[in-house]
């Protein structure tokens, strides 16, 4: 018979102390980050999922506001691929926002190669750019109608002080003039916070090569758009996208200033919502216009960084063939 064998108490493999340890602190570290992330996904659910999922429901309904809900499946948003007026409101939307975005790029990237250049008094001058973004909505409504009033308006006065009174006119009562007014508005509250963003871009540049372009002789108009504009050009891109979406989001101003008209001559997407639901009575059928809105806002966000991510890859292949 064979001697019974005995086990050591190191042939017995404990679980380390160590490893324990480890876990249980991964395990409360995880349960944490979720009891922490509780109230933001509160939020999250409270005031954007729950909106969004209200809306799709209205969509599919005739509501108008009091209490009838009866179901019309897809048949809002079938009317509002076949609405003409909608069409008309995207398309001044768009004219809206190629107006305002051109302004917004051009001179606040100016503005802020400006800054960029450390002129005397740059601070203040900063501040005083800032201005027309912080200055609140209706104060600035209320101004720019007294600069554009049509008989004492401030810009039609001085046109005729100084003989030009061909040129004033109606600039936010006449259908051809109203949508170019309200934009040229737009672009003055805009062009700050373009400024504000790309002069951020700016001075994160490493300075050896702006030091480098001074040596060679570069000017100030070399450095700008071969050197800086190269440079930031991912930042313009960005702030482009975000303007444009706000611009399609926009409502208040123009509501301010011309409330849609004249004969809905500025009467964007926003303001064919606004009356769709709260003039006609319609809320359902707004719903749907506002959903659609919405599809429209999240392609504007996505195929652009869909093409600059093909392009980086593109040029990234290249880069590894060479």
């Amino acid at each position: 018979m064979t001697a019974p064998t005995t086990l050591s108490t190191n042939d017995i493999s404990l679980p380390r102390k160590g490893t324990r340890s480890r876990s249980q602190r991964a395990r409360t570290s995880h349960a944490l980050g979720l009891t922490l992330a509780l109230p933001a996904v509160a939020l999250l659910l409270l005031f954007i999922i729950w909106p969004i999922v209200t809306a799709g429901v209205y969509s599919t309904t005739s509501a108008s506001g009091f209490g009838d809900m009866d179901p019309v499946g897809a048949a809002n948003f079938l009317r509002a691929l076949q609405d003409p007026d909608l069409y008309a409101a995207f398309a001044r939307n768009v004219v809206f926002a190629a107006i305002v975005l051109a302004f917004s790029i051009v001179v606040g990237f100016s503005l802020a190669y400006f800054l960029f250049l450390r002129v005397a008094g740059w601070r203040v001058l900063q501040l005083l750019f800032m201005v027309p973004y912080i200055m609140p909505v209706v104060v600035t409504a209320l101004l720019w109608q007294f600069i554009l009033e049509p008989e004492n308006g401030l810009l039609n006065s001085a046109l005729r002080a100084v003989g030009l009174d061909a040129l004033a006119g109606p600039w936010l009562t006449g259908e051809s003039t109203a949508l170019g007014s309200v934009s040229l508005v737009q672009a003055w509250v805009t062009i700050p916070f373009a400024m504000l963003l790309i002069f951020g871009a700016m001075i994160t540049l490493p300075a050896d090569v702006l030091e480098a372009a001074e040596l060679d002789g570069a000017g100030h108009f070399t450095k700008m758009f071969r050197i800086v504009l190269p440079m930031v050009r991912p930042t313009v891109v960005l702030t482009a996208i975000v303007i444009t979406i706000q611009l399609f989001r926009s409502f208040d101003l123009v509501y301010l200033l011309t409330r849609g008209g004249p004969i809905s001559s500025t009467t964007i997407a926003t303001l064919f919502i606004f009356v769709q639901g709260f003039v006609n009575n319609e809320y359902g059928y707004a719903n749907a216009v506002g959903i659609l809105v919405g599809v429209v806002l999240v392609l504007i966000a996505v195929i652009p960084q869909f093409i600059s991510r093909r392009l980086a890859r593109r040029s990234g292949r290249q880069g590894t063939q060479q």
